[in-house]
């Protein structure tokens, strides 16, 4: 996604499934601990924002993988786990070629916490209400992906960080979202599960025609992508 504007995030390492991820982390859910695990970590390597038990703090220079546990053990603090909401679960349609089984989190932070933009992990980093990122997707003065503009489009219901935690609260584990891609013409669409026409863009239900255009389709967006960093 070079040149995208997206969360933070990243893969689950093997270090987030390590005892001293355990260590590191204060949460009374071990179910979701290795993507907490990720979490945590990767919004330390990109933002050099840390979730600590004694409150949030930025750090302009951090370690990075497992070290980054290690680091927060040897200060004798915690990520403070449960502070992260796991409020979603996407998993990327079955006709593309990289596929992502993806947890969304989201975290209460206080005023005044700035990510620290280092030009590598991060080249730039905005605070910004949900509608307005909608707007600038829409007018295209932000490139942002489907599942982000969704998952934007969610949180742009709520009317404080009160009632989104709230409502997590009450959902409990979230459903996993699995789009579907459909061929319309040269063109293809995203649909998601309450979409007319979701159950007949099942994969096995698709024409050899349409699973022609959609990789046709696919292979044009894929070469029209920017190398990851150049943008």
């Amino acid at each position: 996604m070079g040149g995208a504007w997206a969360f933070p995030g990243g893969g689950v390492d093997e270090g987030d499934h390590s005892d001293l991820a355990g260590q590191a982390i204060a949460s009374a859910d071990p179910a979701l601990h290795p993507w907490r695990a990720a979490a945590v970590r990767e919004l330390v390597e990109e933002t050099g924002i840390w979730l600590l038990e004694r409150g949030a703090v930025v750090t302009p220079d951090r370690p990075d993988g497992i070290r980054i546990f290690t680091s927060v053990i040897e200060r004798g603090d915690r990520f403070a786990g449960d502070s992260l909401r796991c409020f979603a679960n996407w998993i990327t349609p079955a006709l593309l070629p990289i596929r992502f089984d993806t947890r969304f989190f989201a975290a209460v932070v206080p005023l005044g916490i700035e990510p620290a933009v280092d030009g590598a992990e991060l080249v730039d980093a905005e605070w910004i209400r949900p509608t307005d990122a909608l707007e600038r997707a829409r007018d295209r003065t932000w490139s942002i992906a489907f599942p982000t503009r969704r998952t934007l489009a969610g949180l742009a219901t709520f009317v404080s960080t009160t009632a989104f935690e709230a409502n997590v609260e009450m959902l409990g584990t979230p459903g996993v979202v699995e789009p579907r891609i459909a061929a319309s013409g040269a063109t293809i669409e995203i649909l998601m599960p309450t979409d007319s026409g979701y159950d007949d863009a099942a994969p096995d239900r698709l024409t050899p025609a349409e699973r022609d255009a959609i990789e046709r389709v696919i292979d044009t967006e894929r070469s029209a992508v920017p190398e990851i960093g150049s943008a």
